[in-house]
């Protein structure tokens, strides 16, 4: 049995012996490695930008399919180099300066930063695909929309106005011909009262890729009290003077028109519609003249129909 002192005397000569030789073999092995390792090939991917080189504004062109943003290429070539290369590439710029280009081949002279040694093997998309449009400006109609109730008592009476009533879009024709309304944001009308109400309303925005002329539209609104219209028909007339005196028609058609309350509280023997001849119409004698029918009620308008009758005495 060899002594444990031994033991430790053989492994420490096997690390020690002929050092020097076996430091070299070990730079040897190491440097193999690395040729080794450094001759394989490799492939990797990488993303590229992909930014335009578009026309100008007075082109009056648009895209309505962009290109990608970014494209992938796998590169190969030496392990050590392919590691080496960063992970953005850069980016590639396409020229769509014309405004006509509807393809565009993407080679691989095109991709930016490939060192010597570095081949592209792949490009996807390898072609790039985008389509244009006419850009036009068309007038379109503004359409005011509202939310909420005037206060109790009191109504719209009329559309809500815009000013201006139209306003220009401009963008690719494919979209500003379908457009049929510039809408707004709602006008607020709760518990406003009588009288005319301007607010200042954005227009919504528009479809992406048309722009508006103006941002937004001052709106008017007018309120009045509510009204409440009922006729009152075949009320007869009276002729003012001539109690004996008839008339042609004998009975017309009162319409009032005012606040609910006012007239929901009428009834028909307070509407007395009545026709006053007058003074240079000589009535001692028989005779016969057409005369206006005035109906007046209190707190209330009224219309009468017909607005003339022919009066005999």
């Amino acid at each position: 049995m060899t002594p444990p002192g031994g033991v430790r005397s053989f492994i420490l000569s096997a690390f020690t012996e002929n050092l020097g030789l076996k430091l070299v073999s070990l730079l040897c092995a190491l440097g193999f490695f690395v040729f080794i390792r450094g001759s394989e090939r490799a492939e990797r991917r990488f993303d590229v930008g992909v930014a335009q080189d578009l026309p100008p504004e007075s082109e009056n062109r648009a895209l309505v399919k962009d290109p990608p943003s970014e494209i992938s290429v796998t590169l190969s070539g030496p392990r050590t180099q392919i590691e080496a290369l960063p992970r953005d590439l850069g980016t590639i710029v396409i020229d769509l300066s014309s405004g006509r280009e509807n393809t565009i081949e993407v080679t691989p002279a095109m991709i930016p930063n490939v060192p010597p040694g570095i081949k592209v093997e792949q490009i996807f998309p390898q072609r790039i695909e985008v389509r244009w449009d006419d850009v036009v400006s068309r007038e379109i109609t503004v359409q005011v929309g509202r939310t909420g109730e005037p206060a109790k008592g009191y109504s719209i009476k009329s559309k809500i106005a815009s000013a201006p009533e139209t306003v220009v879009a401009h963008g690719p024709r494919t979209l500003v011909d379908l457009m049929q309304f510039a809408r707004t944001a709602p006008f607020d009308v709760d518990g406003l009262t009588e009288g005319y109400h301007t607010r200042v309303l954005p227009l919504d925005l528009p479809p992406q890729g048309v722009e508006y002329a103006i941002p937004s539209i001052n709106a008017t609104v007018e309120i009045a009290r509510e009204e409440r219209v009922v006729p009152f028909k075949a009320v007869k007339v009276e002729v003012v003077g001539l109690p004996k005196a008839t008339t042609k028609p004998d009975a017309v058609t009162v319409t009032v028109r005012g606040i609910p309350d006012a007239v929901m509280a009428l009834d028909v023997t307070q509407i007395v519609p009545r026709v006053e001849l007058p003074p240079e119409v000589d009535t001692t004698k028989p005779g016969s003249a057409m005369a206006k029918v005035v109906a007046q009620v209190p707190n209330v308008e009224t219309d009468v129909s017909p607005t003339e009758v022919l009066v005999k005495w």
